[in-house]
């Protein structure tokens, strides 16, 4: 996709530093690929976390029969 957009000069030249990027093409190319992985990343970890919370939530009133010790134990020993 061709778009034409004003890029702050002194943050692209920072970037550049910081980049293997030859060109500012590459390097605003590089950039969005860093960021989508990070983004990806972020929701990532949040459904997980929402997942647990859940988990946590439902699991909330169990209680256990044996001593956690116990079955850490015997989990251990049938290895």
């Amino acid at each position: 996709m061709r778009t034409n957009i004003e890029l702050n000069d002194d943050l692209i030249a920072e970037a550049l530093k910081y980049s293997q990027a030859k060109s500012k093409r590459a390097m605003v190319e590089e950039a969005l690929r860093v960021y989508v992985a990070v983004k990806a990343e972020e929701r990532r970890r949040l459904t997980y976390k929402e997942r647990l919370d859940r988990l946590l939530a439902r699991t909330r009133g169990l209680r256990l029969n044996s001593d956690t010790r116990d079955i850490l134990r015997r989990d251990r020993d049938s290895r």
